[in-house]
Order: structure tokens, then C-alpha cells, then sequence
């Protein structure tokens, strides 16, 4: 429950302090007095993001801190940051530059938080939920509410989210298994490759050397050939003159010694060009052109080409490619992926029994509060309306609000089928038949603070004073603040605050203050007739307020034409 609430330096509001109480408050006040704006402070307060508010020239933040009695539900994130049985401070700064700060009992919290907080601390109807009420996928959450399967919903949520990401972890082992299939059947291609290659160190080399001598045996042959006739076979070799010039010289060096510096590199030459021609001998002796190797090494080379190029690799890094891949391929048992299928089976068949559960249970709700409303509507004068809940099932699997749609149908006439709220509500239907759902779930809610945003929009009156007296009645149990611009509405109200705009200082300023006595005869008399408050009006005014129940007929006529009881 609100117990106090601070407001500084925002909009217009230099220093508003209010204190709270059970039972219905009412706030009034004329015409860009500052209502909108003290709504806001409250909205802004939950959590919501700044509609109206702004720091006014010449200061640097302003900060609404209100006092609430603490809630009966804690949000998890509270935990261990709150005393239980505390008061629960709640501070919202906003800043020049537009950013926030939000602090619980001097700790600091995010916004995110704030607004998961919000909803444990009043409930805002703004002026705007009545075209949410407009939106059919509110419909379920209202539904949910008088229900009482919120709790069962988000049960369903928690289930369908494991489930999903049960059913996503199993495509992607199901992809995973799939990708390593295909690597095991590559494994097992490469070591059947390598096996049936069976490629020798070095192989591709030798084999190029191979192929090109069988290419070239002609030439080869013809050049050893060559060197072995002129160096040693022909008549005339030239080992055949070396040794004739080297006995000669060796002959000859007796007779001078300086022959020896011609002789001794001479017969170095001999000895190298006859190794050269022993080789030449030895070379041609193994030389020999035969088409059968030619033939086995091109077909070794282009067996090597073929898997070169179906594994992108250069022949003579073959034999290291297969060295590296072809390792032994894993056998896998694919029990795994079976045991994943069941839990994903036994997960969805949780969660369809879950489903059918909150299906049935909306269902029930669907009639009930169908019922509950429509009884209440008369009334609100709508005694021939008819408001009615339809559940139309959903085809995807394990939608993410449940299994079917709910929506909300509603006629004036009996004599015309109900249609879809949306589309036939005025805008006067739809503020009394979110009076009534709000009535009907107060008793289910756990909130203890809910604030109507002129929720009377668009009612006056005999059905004025009905609301006055259904929000008379949900203050029973609940704390109601109620911005109004009803008189039938304020009278009824345990407490009553005025807002009002004054100059100071050529600086706009809006003051909230309690109205009580004849200030509150003036506020109520000023609802009445306007801004010239008659003598008659007044009395009026004061009858209203002393009076259980007034004559509302006389009261209508009295507040057109003040003058007639004067």
C-alpha cells in the first residue's frame, strides 16, 4: 500500500509531499492543473519510461520517492537486498540529460527491475487501458487474472522453454552427428585411397625421375655414349694422347724438373677422365628403354594426379595428406541422439498435459467470467448488453501464451450477435466493462494499490454515481487513488486531493493539498457548476457530501441549472 510520496522539482511540481490511506482517494482538479502530470510521477515511479515529466530550468534532477507498506510477494532479485517486514523506499531520479537512477531502500537497481517491481506495487488504469482492453491479446492476460492461471501460464511458459531448447539442442547433436557421419565415411574413403595408393617415401619423385628417363633413353644413351668413345673407346681417344703426353713428360723430367709443375696436373686430368669414362661404361650398361616401365609409371603418376586432385593437395604432399587423415574412424554408437529424441518426446508430452490443463481451466474461467461481467453491466446501464469470453484453439504447436486465443465479444442489443469488443464498444461501453473487470479482479489480485487514471471518461450522471459507488467498493479491500473529473466520484472518497496551478515568481507551479471542509464543499460545488461557485451550488455541493445516497435525477438537473434551487 502507498504510505507516502514525495515529488521534487519535476514539470511543475517543485515539492509535493502527500501522505496515504486506506480506502478510496480521490484527485481532482481543473483542467491542465497538473492531474496528467501527477499520474505520470506515478507512472514514472513503476518503472515506465517518461512521458511528461522534465526537470525544470535551473535545477538538475528531479526524483519522485514514494513509501509503500511491504507487498506480500518479493521478486527474487529482492532477495537478500530487503529486510523482510521493512518498508520498501523507493527513489527515482531523473536527470538533466535524460537518464535515470532508481534506488530500493538506498540500494541501487536497475530500471528493468523497477518496472518487474512495478506491478508489486499498484496498478495503474490509465486512461489508455481501455484501448487495451481494445487489443484481443490482453484478453488472455485478463482471462489468466480472474482465472487464477497465471501461475499454471508461466508454468507453461518455463516447460515450453526447456522443451524448446531440448528440441534445439537435438537438432543441432542430430546436425552435429550428421556432420561427423560425413566425416567418418571421408575418413574411411581416405584410408581406402591410401591403401589402395600404398605410396612409398618419396615415391613421387622417383617416379618423375623414372618417367623422364624412359622418355629420353635415346638421348641419354647416345650422350654417355659419346663421352665413353672420345674419352677411352675411339683410336684416337683422349685418355689414349693424356697417357702418351704423360709418359712422355715423365720421360723428359729427368732431364729438367720443372716438367713436373706440367706433369703432375696432367696426370690428375687422366685419372679423372678415365673415372668419367668407367662411369660412362657403368652408365650405359644400365640403360635401357623398356615400354612395360614407361607404361607402369604413367599410370602411377596419373594415380597419383587423380587423388592429388580429389584431396586439393600437390602429388608429392600425398603421401603426408594421407599420413595425417587417415586416422582410424570413429565408430559412434548413435544411442545418444535416441535418448535425446526421448526426452524431447517426454518434454512435449509434460507440456501438452500442461496445455491441456490451462486450456481446460480457461475454458471454465471463459464462462464464469462471462457470467461475472455480464451481470454486472446492468448495473452500469447496460441491462440488455451481453459480454461473453471465446477461446478459439491454435494450430501451431505449444504457442508462447498458451493453446488458444482468447478474445472478448460483446453486443448492447440482444437482438445483434455479440461481435469482437474491438469493434463495436464505444468508448463509454469500454470504460464500464474495464470498471467491472477491474472490480472482479480486485478480489483475485494481490496488489494492494490501484490507481484509475479517469477511468469515468465518457460516464456521468445516474452511472457517475455507480462508480462512485464500485470504486467505493473495491477500496473495501484495496487502496484506490482516483483521478476524476466526477463529482458523484469525489464525494465517496474517504480522503480527497486537490491539484491546482499557481504563479510564483513568473515560474508555473502545481500544489496538491487535501481537501477537507468547506474547501472540499468548494471543490466539490466548482465540479458541479464550474468556476462561479453560486450560493445554490454550494448548498448542493454540501447536501452531496453529508448525504448517503442523493437524488442523483435531482442532482443532474440541479448541476445544469444551479439557479432553479437558489
Amino acid at each position: 500500500m502507498l504510505l507516502h510520496l514525495k515529488i521534487a522539482n519535476l514539470a511543475t511540481f517543485r515539492e509535493l509531499v502527500l501522505d496515504f490511506f486506506p480506502g478510496l482517494t480521490c484527485v481532482t482538479g481543473e483542467t491542465g492543473s497538473g492531474k496528467s502530470l501527477f499520474v505520470d510521477a506515478l507512472s514514472f515511479l513503476s518503472g515506465q519510461k517518461n512521458r511528461l515529466l522534465f526537470v525544470p530550468h535551473g535545477k538538475q534532477e528531479g526524483v519522485v520517492e514514494a513509501i509503500f507498506s511491504p507487498s506480500r510477494r518479493l521478486p527474487s532479485f529482492l532477495e537478500g537486498m530487503l529486510v523482510p517486514g521493512d518498508d520498501w523506499v523507493i527513489r527515482r531520479t531523473l536527470l538533466l540529460n535524460g537518464r535515470t537512477r532508481q534506488q530500493i531502500n538506498g540500494n541501487n537497481i536497475t530500471q528493468s527491475q523497477l518496472q518487474e517491481l512495478g506491478p508489486h506495487l499498484m496498478d495503474l488504469v490509465g486512461q489508455g487501458e481501455g484501448f487495451r482492453l481494445q487489443n484481443p491479446r490482453t484478453h488472455a492476460e485478463y482471462l489468466d487474472a480472474y482465472g487464477d492461471t497465471v501461475s499454471l501460464l508461466e508454468n507453461y511458459k518455463k516447460h515450453r522453454n526447456a522443451y524448446l531448447e531440448k528440441k534445439r539442442f537435438l537438432a543441432e547433436t542430430e546436425k552435429q552427428w550428421s556432420d561427423r557421419e560425413r566425416l567418418r565415411e571421408r575418413t574411411r574413403e581416405i584410408i581406402e585411397d591410401k591403401e589402395s595408393l600404398a605410396p612409398r617415401p618419396e615415391e613421387w619423385e622417383s617416379l618423375q625421375a623414372t618417367l623422364s628417363v624412359q622418355l629420353h633413353t635415346q638421348d641419354l644413351m647416345e650422350a654417355a655414349g659419346s663421352v665413353y668413345d672420345h674419352l677411352y673407346a675411339d683410336e684416337d681417344s683422349i685418355l689414349g694422347r693424356l697417357r702418351k703426353m704423360s709418359q712422355d713428360l715423365d720421360r723428359l723430367k729427368l732431364h729438367d724438373s720443372r716438367l713436373e709443375e706440367i706433369s703432375f696436373p696432367l696426370s690428375e686430368a687422366y685419372t679423372l677422365l678415365r673415372d668419367c669414362a668407367e662411369g660412362s661404361r657403368v652408365y650405359l650398361e644400365g640403360l635401357e628403354h623398356d615400354p612395360d616401365v614407361l607404361g607402369q609409371t604413367e599410370a602411377r603418376i596419373h594415380e597419383f594426379q587423380r587423388l592429388a586432385r580429389k584431396y586439393d593437395v600437390v602429388p608429392e604432399d600425398l603421401a603426408d595428406f594421407f599420413e595425417q587423415n587417415a586416422k582410424e574412424a570413429l565408430d559412434d554408437s548413435p544411442d545418444h541422439l535416441q535418448i535425446l529424441r526421448d526426452a524431447v518426446d517426454q518434454a512435449a508430452e509434460s507440456l501438452w498435459e500442461i496445455q491441456r490443463s490451462l486450456s481446460e481451466k480457461r475454458r471454465t474461467a471463459a464462462s464464469l467470467l462471462s457470467q461475472d461481467v455480464t451481470g454486472k453491466l446492468p448495473r452500469l446501464r447496460l441491462e440488455k448488453s451481453l459480454f461473453s469470453v471465446r477461446i478459439f484453439p491454435l494450430e501451431e504447436e505449444f504457442p508462447a501464451e498458451g493453446g488458444e486465443e482468447v478474445r472478448f465479444y460483446f453486443t448492447a442489443n440482444p437482438d445483434l450477435p455479440p461481435k469482437p469488443l474491438d469493434l463495436v464498444a464505444s468508448g463509454g461501453e469500454l470504460s464500464r466493462i474495464l470498471l467491472v473487470l477491474k472490480q472482479i479482479l480486485a478480489e483475485k489480485d494481490a496488489v494492494e494499490t490501484l490507481i484509475f487514471d479517469e477511468v469515468d471518461s465518457g460516464i456521468g450522471g445516474e452511472v457517475g454515481e455507480t462508480v462512485g459507488d464500485i470504486l467505493s467498493e473495491i477500496a473495501v479491500t484495496r487502496q484506490v487513488i482516483a483521478i476524476t473529473h466526477l463529482h458523484q466520484v469525489a464525494r465517496k472518497a474517504g480522503a480527497h486531493l486537490v491539484i491546482r496551478k499557481e504563479q510564483k515568481d513568473d515560474v508555473t507551479e502545481s500544489m496538491v493539498a487535501m481537501a477537507e471542509g468547506e474547501r472540499r464543499v468548494s471543490e466539490i460545488a466548482r465540479m458541479l457548476g464550474g468556476s462561479e461557485l453560486a450560493p445554490s451550488t454550494m448548498t448542493l455541493a454540501r447536501e452531496l457530501l453529508l448525504s448517503g445516497i442523493p437524488n442523483v435525477s435531482e442532482t443532474s438537473s440541479e448541476t445544469e441549472n444551479p439557479s432553479k434551487k437558489a
